[in-house]
């Protein structure tokens, strides 16, 4: 969906590689162009949520964009203004530049080993948790 905002493609400026993949279990999320709908980025970000469990399923996806299908050909506006946010964006990603490129490693299956990425994200996480742990005052009658 951040292709579509942007024309290029997710994480461009970054190797595809185990650090990327372990960035992106750490949270790193795709930035999405300016004027963007605030409703689309929502949807977007709630399909990229970490938590498989707060994304939303294909018939929630589909009725989102039938709403906004509805709200943009009816020529209404609604409270939001969605409408609006979405026909001043079309005008705005007129003006980005466009993927002209095959990129090999994109297009390219590789094999990872899972658990180097598991290790580099265990490190990771240990050192976050690390730094958590000693910002928190602990009294000691505990």
């Amino acid at each position: 969906m951040v292709e579509m905002t942007t024309g290029q493609r997710s994480f461009n400026n970054y190797k595809f590689d185990i650090d990327l993949a372990v960035m992106i279990c750490n949270g790193l999320r795709p930035k999405f162009a300016p004027g963007t709908p605030d409703c689309y980025v929502e949807l977007a970000n709630q399909c990229i949520n970490s938590d498989p469990d707060k994304r939303p399923n294909v018939n929630e996806i589909i009725n989102k964009l039938d709403e906004w299908l509805y709200i943009i050909e009816s020529d209404i506006e609604n409270e939001s203004g969605i409408r609006k946010q979405f026909l001043e964006n079309d005008e705005i990603s007129k003006t980005l530049p466009m993927i002209t490129e095959k990129l090999k490693d994109i297009y390219t299956s590789k094999p990872y080993n899972i658990s180097e990425i598991s290790a580099k994200f265990s490190k990771t996480a240990s050192v976050i948790f690390l730094k958590f742990a000693c910002d928190i005052e602990v009294p000691n009658d505990i």
